[in-house]
């Protein structure tokens, strides 16, 4: 399921990552011979050397278990109980596939961009979802969903919450932008073609281009 998300993902931007993500799941019996561990459901461990980016991804056992029933929900079974097993696979693959891009294009990202852009992921995989089961009416409970009703782990760091924090921002309000302009008149030719757009963008151009939406 996390390389169906992926191939969703470079199906939406128009991209291909150099790696499929499920060749670099790790438990944490892995983390744990690496000298890590994970402190949330979702991880991405990225060390850079000489050879390049040595990336592991540690996504929940609980998490995965819940990804096979995704294909067969229906609008409310998604929205009302898989959902926050669905973000955090998808911010996982979003992180992964948007480094491994811009580490092969030799392109510096800071971590605020990558969690905007995962919260962004976040946003478009599931609307898409619900699309295809004639249900993108429902993007403003998904929207609040993602963006409003959320919490923050107490062990976060004053940085590290601030930097979530101003990514949902940017996002919730990038999310609203997408839906005034393309999903309430069903136009996802064109919406596509914007995801497309704020992809490409590069550091503080694509974060200055989100809050001008937000």
């Amino acid at each position: 399921m996390l390389d169906e998300l992926q191939r969703a993902l470079e199906v939406i931007y128009g991209v291909s990552a150099p790696g499929r993500v499920g060749d670099y799941v790790a438990t944490e019996e892995v983390l744990a011979a690496l000298g890590a561990r994970a402190r949330a459901s979702e991880e991405l461990l990225v060390v850079q050397s000489e050879a390049g980016l040595e990336l592991a991804l540690f996504i929940s056992p609980e998490v995965l278990r819940s990804l096979p029933k995704l294909e067969a929900s229906g609008a409310r079974a998604f929205l009302d109980g898989l959902l926050p097993a669905f973000s955090t696979a998808a911010e996982g693959v979003s992180h992964f596939v948007y480094l491994t891009l811009q580490a092969l294009r030799e392109r510096a990202v800071s971590l605020l961009e990558l969690e905007v852009q995962a919260e962004v992921d976040k946003f478009a995989t599931a609307l898409l979802h619900l699309w295809k089961h004639g249900e993108r009416r429902r993007s403003p409970e998904l929207r609040a969903r993602l963006f409003d009703r959320v919490g923050y782990r107490a062990d976060l760091g004053v940085d590290e919450r601030d930097r979530y924090r101003h990514a949902n921002h940017l996002a919730r309000g990038y999310a609203g932008f997408l839906e005034t302009q393309f999903v309430v008149d069903g136009s996802l030719e064109r919406l596509l073609r914007e995801l497309r757009h704020a992809y490409r963008l590069r550091g503080a151009e694509k974060l200055e281009y989100l809050a001008a939406r937000a």
